[in-house]
């Protein structure tokens, strides 16, 4: 007889079903990610963009520590038991950032000499990335390392050396390599201190330069590392930023609009210079950070602003106006180069404006070309800004990479909940799916803990119509008697050290090992695995 979940069996898991199931395109971009973080060294396939040196907000750094914050979120509010699914691709994403190709740049950037309208100070040639300045890549490793270690109790990036940044040109020569070591808590330590000389205004990007965005970044880093490691390093810069950016009236300008950044006193300059202008990016970009710790002002700053960034069509379908310049210079950088229609869409999506995000995801669906590639969801690089029909269609990588799969994955204040409420060793050891196969997608995975069950729904990888996959699920044991169904239907039973089959799981094998829970099952369409304990 084929025994299947009912209501009056297990009426609390028919309620737990109510946890909604990924999109086809929310799938897609958590495969497109990670077949990027599977590719070999050398090769940035679809993340190349048009300005070279890593110098604008297509570069690796901001890629790669976007796409993380991304699947983080992902895991932390759509997919919490499907570790399986993201612990190797942050790792993959991390060791990407420690290649040259991603921190390089810093070797020419130290030195600084104009940046906007300042003819600045040159400075000596630094070649390790983090020891000062540059926190628009230090702070990205920083939280990169510190969300993987909060999200899997992964403990390697704590060991020392596990950071190294290893420069080995083949014809510099032997006594020209250069090698500089860290681990994730003196990287830490290194950006406090940086933080602290400068009087807690925050850290310069490029010398000089201080700007407030990437300075939200390193507070959502000792955030984190205040969690694992202990210590209010977090309340104690905060406190001190709000003070430092009261020299300047505060983090928002007089139009309602975040202040972008300071230029510093130096042999030029003989005190420090607010550079002030309305720009899309700036307020889309600050305002999805700055929420996770000033919720009340950026939300005020949101709908007093974001309007001005919209251009609305009678259908519904929403693209973005921008008039930026780079601040205090002739120079136009061209509507959509610095990614506006993707930091929006994330800013939206912290705020919860759904129909904003929707807007600007339906208008890329339309008109920006999207691709599937390997079972992955991107928009193909294109520089011009309209079509032939004056639709607005150009699509740096960051954003599609990076800022639309931000939007799409994240939910209401996202960031703020997982600045506020890391994870601990209980969200760490529930029921959850540890291993999983290349050809197919998850689209739910919940442990609902009041009623004691593991909800798992997966799909073939898109355009796959059928697969069969092993998949494990970890911390199954020692929880008292259990019931295992497939798409509804009762295959096996089982208790703290046993495994029986009922005689309805000729779809799978299923098997003990070691500390797993192991099957080989048939996927096509939506396959539900449910897996229950009993209450007594």
């Amino acid at each position: 007889m084929t025994t299947t979940i009912g209501k009056s069996a297990t009426p609390a898991v028919l309620g737990s079903r109510q946890v909604p199931l990924l999109s086809d395109e929310q799938v897609g971009h958590i495969r497109h990610v990670d077949n990027l973080s599977r590719l070999p060294r050398g090769d940035w396939r679809h993340m190349a963009g048009p300005v070279p040196f890593q110098e604008d907000f297509s570069s690796y750094r901001y890629q790669l520590g976007y796409m993380s914050l991304a699947m983080a979120l992902a895991h932390y509010h759509r997919l919490p038991a499907a570790p399986a699914v993201f612990q190797g691709q942050l790792d993959r994403l991390i060791r990407k950032m420690l290649e040259p190709d991603a921190w390089s740049y810093w070797r020419d950037t130290s030195t600084q000499g104009g940046f906007g309208p300042f003819d600045l100070p040159r400075l000596p040639s630094r070649t390790d990335p983090v020891a000062v300045d540059n926190i628009m890549y230090s702070a990205y490793l920083q939280v990169m390392t510190l969300m993987y270690t909060m999200l899997f109790d992964d403990r390697t990036y704590e060991q020392p050396g596990s950071l190294t940044f290893s420069m080995r040109p083949v014809l510099w020569g032997k006594d020209r390599h250069e090698s500089f070591e860290y681990d994730q808590r003196t990287l830490n330590e290194r950006i406090y201190w940086n933080m602290v000389e400068n009087g807690y205004l925050g850290v310069a990007c490029e010398p000089y330069c201080v700007f407030q965005i990437c300075n939200q970044v390193p507070i959502l880093g000792f955030r984190l590392h205040d969690h694992i490691y202990g210590g209010k390093t977090a309340e104690e810069v905060t406190t001190g930023y709000l003070a430092a950016w009261e020299r300047f009236g505060g983090s928002v300008n007089a139009n309602g609009h975040f202040h972008s950044y300071v230029v510093q006193q130096n042999e030029v300059l003989p005190n420090d210079v607010l550079v002030d202008r309305d720009l899309a990016w700036t307020d889309g970009w600050l305002g999805m950070l700055m929420n996770m710790w000033r919720p009340e002002l950026v939300r005020t700053t949101y709908g007093t602003s974001i309007e001005q960034w919209l251009d609305r069509a009678d259908d519904g379908l929403i693209s973005v106006r921008d008039l930026s310049r780079i601040p205090g210079t002739d120079v136009y950088a061209g509507l959509g180069t610095l990614g506006e229609m993707g930091w929006l869409a994330a800013w939206a999506s912290e705020m919860g404006d759904q129909e904003v995000v929707d807007g600007l995801l339906a208008h890329a669906d339309r008109y920006m070309n999207p691709q599937w590639e390997n079972g992955g969801l991107h928009y193909p690089r294109r520089d011009e800004t309209y079509d032939e029909n004056g639709k607005f269609v150009l699509m740096p990588p960051v954003v599609s990479n990076a800022t639309f799969p931000y939007a799409r994955l994240n939910v209401a204040d996202g960031l703020r909940t997982l600045f506020e409420r890391p994870w601990t060793d209980r969200e760490r050891s529930r029921p959850a799916l540890t291993e999983i196969g290349d050809s197919v997608d998850i689209r739910r995975a919940w442990y609902h803990e009041d009623v004691r069950h593991l909800q798992l729904t997966a799909s073939p990888r898109h355009g796959l119509s059928s697969t069969t996959t092993d998949l494990a699920l970890s911390r199954v044991w020692d929880r008292g008697e259990w019931t295992l169904a497939v798409d509804g239907v009762v295959v096996a039973n089982g208790d703290d050290t046993t495994v029986t089959p009922n005689g309805n799981g000729h779809r799978l094998h299923l098997r003990r090992t070691g500390d797993e829970l192991r099957l080989t099952l048939d996927v096509g369409g939506h396959t539900d695995v449910d897996m229950y304990w009993s209450n007594a």
